[in-house]
């Protein structure tokens, strides 16, 4: 694990990293992919320290909570609604050659739904707006199809891929507002992408116009025409197009309105690729804050609200819709002379420095109903080297609970694919585990009172494409029996409870467990005594 900060040359990828309208021409990061169903028979082991999970010690400080007013909070009757939990899981689908060798098409398709008493009609149009691989993509195989035909250098092909990929940006007692992305490549010389905001009543499942929102619709538009020219020129200058201004006084809120969505502290306007700009500028976005725009809005779309789940960034007060009185933020300086910044926890006249890393990667603000408050948030020392972080921030107080290394928000590292859960006392949070190799691994976490993260379940899902090769007999547990399995068996870990034992699933679907101990001064797993190495072919470790 590395813990020194060095000159790094970091590039990266907007579409993984990035958040939608986070940054100029930001894009958003991906959501997350099917989990399979595991058998979960063992019992909880000590391990999350092998994992490199841990708890922070909350030293005393000004700047934080005694254990009577942490009691005190944690005992007040609940003071409104609470916001439903989202799940998110994306669905793959692969097309090949003929032979077998090359993919032609990938498809991704994002499938959302909303979980919690009184939500099923939010559920509904969740699944109905975000239902998962349900298109033709016929048309689209033929096109890539020909195009690998006809070339004579087949190396050269790069393969089709159309996704669709959700982004959770605000969920609270009263709202749920997204933004997908749809990204896209069929030939050319880059891909094409595109934006959508969908916001619904939690309620009633209606999907919302910008004017349900809307107190003084003609003061607002005559307000956010003015304020969106002049973020743009300030912003983006001379990368937008000579007649952008036009565009936005006619298309922005015009008959087919640019994509719009709510998130922690204003509406967030993105305008679509070459609709102001050119390719090279991206997609610019302009944030209209609740702050500024108060008069034009209803009431209880920009007042404080109960509960509340809602993305975070770098600098940015979200205290508003918390109902705190002073700023809540997570501030970053910036060291460009190591490519580092460090981040601070800011709450009212408290804060607290939660360390110095390469990069803040993504966070979320959650509000429960006992009026508490808690900004939950991972990001990278260098390399993928990830940790999380919980902080309480209610009150004007920071007060550290929680750190778990080795775990994001976002999975899809190896080829993993995992489900993504987000609520007021769940989260759906991914480790990076080396068992047979590296994998991410998903596991559900509660949110306790406390401000701890603490494992839902037992066992980690993992959802690889990669397939080991068994060359020499191997002792497994099948389908409840000890045994072996003969070389030439080909087999795909599916989950772990990292902690000496590792499930896997047969080519010919059947499942069982390999039991292992950590050789820690080899770098390596035993089984019976034998290196893990002696047993596979090839196994797919990172790093």
């Amino acid at each position: 694990m590395k813990r020194t900060i060095w000159c790094i040359a970091w590039i990266l990828s907007g579409l993984i990293m990035g958040g939608c309208g986070a940054g100029h021409g930001g894009q958003p990061d991906l959501g997350t992919v099917q989990e399979p169903q595991i058998p979960s028979d063992k019992n909880k082991d000590s391990e999350n320290k092998d994992s490199g999970s841990e708890t922070m010690k909350n030293e005393e400080s000004d700047n934080e909570t005694s254990d009577s007013e942490t009691l005190d909070i944690s005992q007040q009757e609940t003071t409104g609604e609470n916001a439903p939990t989202i799940g998110i899981t994306s669905e793959r689908k692969e097309w090949y050659t003929d032979d077998g060798e090359t993919v032609l098409l990938t498809v991704d398709a994002d499938k959302v739904e909303a979980a919690g008493d009184g939500f099923e009609s939010l559920n509904t149009a969740l699944s109905a707006q975000w239902g998962g691989l349900t298109g033709n993509y016929d048309d689209l195989l033929q096109t890539a199809g020909e195009h690998y035909d006809s070339m004579e250098e087949k190396n050269y092909f790069m393969s089709y891929h159309n996704s669709e990929s959700v982004v959770v940006y605000r969920v609270d007692n009263h709202v749920a507002s997204f933004c997908s992305i749809y990204d896209a490549y069929a030939g050319g010389a880059h891909n094409f992408y595109a934006f959508d905001g969908a916001t619904f009543d939690v309620k009633s499942g209606k999907r919302l116009q910008l004017e349900d929102i809307l107190s003084d619709t003609d003061g607002f538009y005559d307000k956010a025409v003015r304020y969106i020219i002049e973020e743009l020129e300030e912003n983006y200058g001379d990368g937008l197009f000579p007649e952008y201004q036009e565009v936005v006084e006619a298309d922005t809120f015009g008959e087919t309105p640019m994509c719009w969505y709510l998130d922690n502290t204003g509406i967030v306007i993105e305008y679509g690729l070459y609709s102001v700009a050119p390719y090279v500028t991206g997609a610019p976005s302009v944030t209209l804050p609740y702050d500024v725009f108060a008069e034009y809005l209803k009431e209880e779309y920009t007042s404080p609200c109960s509960s509340i789940i809602a993305r975070v960034r770098e600098n940015e007060d979200v205290s508003r819709l918390l109902g705190e009185d002073g700023k809540v933020m997570l501030v970053s300086a910036n060291d460009e002379e190591y490519g580092a910044s460090e981040l601070t926890v800011v709450s009212g006249n408290s804060s607290e420095s939660a360390g110095t890393f390469s990069q803040f990667v993504m966070g979320y603000v959650i509000k429960r109903t006992d009026g508490r408050s808690f900004l939950i948030f991972y990001c990278d020392y260098a390399s993928d080297d990830y940790v999380t972080y919980v902080y309480e921030v209610t009150g004007g107080k920071v007060r550290a609970c929680d750190k778990l290394d080795d775990v994001s928000f976002v999975g899809s590292y190896l080829g993993a694919s995992e489900k993504f859960y987000l609520g007021t006392d769940e989260l759906g949070l991914f480790m990076h585990l080396n068992v047979f190799g590296s994998y991410t691994g998903s596991m559900k976490y509660h949110l306790t009172e406390e401000g701890k993260l603490v494992q839902a379940e037992e066992i980690f899902v993992i959802d690889t494409p990669f397939e080991l090769t068994v060359v020499k007999e191997l002792p497994v547990t099948l389908e409840g029996v000890e045994t072996t399995i003969p070389a030439g068996s080909v087999l795909k870990i599916t989950g772990t409870d990292n902690a000496g034992t590792a499930y896997f699933r047969l080519d010919t679907g059947e499942t069982g467990t390999i039991s292992y101990v950590r050789d820690r001064e080899q770098w390596q797993l035993l089984i019976d005594g034998v290196s893990e190495n002696e047993y596979f072919e090839m196994l797919p470790y990172a790093g």
